[in-house]
């Protein structure tokens, strides 16, 4: 009998031990409930002072989790901020704004209306109006590349031969077919911005843009970007980002190191590590990227070897900025930018 009692309480622990506390994939709620909303889009306060550290937090709550995103959009200045989520309890760990921005310009003291839109749904949920009574303060900035208020130091490059730079104003750009896109395009901040635009004929590299560190913006003076710091996972190249929604458009971002450190970028023998980022927006958007996210190129002939073996941020002399196309495509293609400039240990947060 002992035996007996011993195989059955084996047997319960062996049962209990194969449960599974949480289940794996969505629930049948999610997959079969009709689309309902129990509560709509609100807020916990209706005026904010972000100076002070103010937040303004969001709720609803839904019948089924579903793709959503909050908006804040400025009535005055066209600012957004855009929250992305599916829960179905939309709570302030997970729907909180601060008074930083997803789409430039910058919120200024204004009324600001909230709604929220679904993905798979045609339903608008509007929220409460917030009066922002003081802005937020200007978030900080270790190393500006530029601000593109002047032209000093820039060069541009092209493979074909109509590519040429053009200075409008204060600002300049590479637009060789004087497109429409090209001439409405308002600066988000400040007197001038980059753009590439192009009519593309199924080529994959249109143009680009380069500055020397030397040549830079930043404030000390020095042949290299002087970043304080030499871990890649502590610095994140920012700026704001001008789509036209054209889906074709990317951006290549390159980091020309000089690895012997004798002044000059050799492309046979020292590094180039760069990103891509595809531009499928429309507007001017904040987009932040880690350092230790670039690779070293693959290009032949191209910064395809590493003098160091290692991706040196500290003897990083250039910046190159890039206008692609995605392969196979054709028509437009293009993008503004703004405001570069490196951010140690966060993401720049405007």
């Amino acid at each position: 009998m002992k035996n007996v009692f011993i195989l059955l309480l084996a047997l319960v622990i062996a049962f209990l031990g194969c449960r599974k506390d949480e289940v794996e994939g969505p629930e049948l709620q999610d997959i079969f409930g009709d689309f309902e909303v129990f509560e709509g889009l609100s807020s916990d306060r209706q005026t904010v002072n972000f100076e002070n550290g103010e937040f303004v937090r969001f709720s609803a709550k839904l019948s089924i989790r579903t793709d959503w995103v909050i908006t804040v959009e400025g009535m005055d200045s066209g600012a957004k901020y855009e929250i992305e989520g599916r829960e179905r309890d939309i709570e302030a760990d997970v729907a909180t704004w601060a008074g930083n921005i997803t789409y430039a310009p910058l919120f200024g003291t204004e009324d600001c209306k909230t709604y929220m839109t679904f993905a798979n749904y045609p339903d608008t949920l509007y929220g409460d109006t917030i009066v922002v009574e003081t802005i937020k303060p200007e978030a900080l900035i270790d190393v500006l590349i530029s601000d593109f208020t002047s032209a000093a130091g820039w060069g541009s490059f092209a493979e074909a031969p109509a590519a040429n730079q053009q200075v409008t104003g204060s600002y300049f750009v590479q637009n060789p077919l004087n497109t429409t896109e090209f001439l409405e395009v308002v600066s988000p901040e400040g007197e001038g911005h980059w753009r590439m635009t192009y009519t593309n004929q199924n080529s994959i590299f249109i143009c680009g843009a380069n500055v020397l560190a030397a040549q830079s913006q930043q404030e000390e003076v020095s042949d290299y970007f002087v970043l304080g710091t030499t871990n890649p996972d502590n610095v994140y190249i920012n700026m704001l980002i001008h789509g036209f929604g054209d889906g074709n458009t990317v951006m290549s971002i390159g980091m020309q190191e000089d690895d012997n450190l004798d002044g000059t970028y050799d492309r046979f023998t020292e590094g180039t590590y760069n990103t891509e980022i595809s531009i499928d927006w429309v507007g001017w958007r904040v987009v932040s990227v880690p350092l230790s996210s670039f690779t070293l190129s693959t290009i032949g002939g191209f910064g395809n070897i590493d003098g160091t073996g290692n991706q040196d941020i500290d003897r990083v002399l250039s910046m190159e900025f890039l206008l692609l196309a995605v392969e196979g495509s054709t028509g437009f293609v293009g993008y503004g930018m703004d405001y570069c400039n490196f951010t140690r240990y966060s993401a720049w947060n405007p």
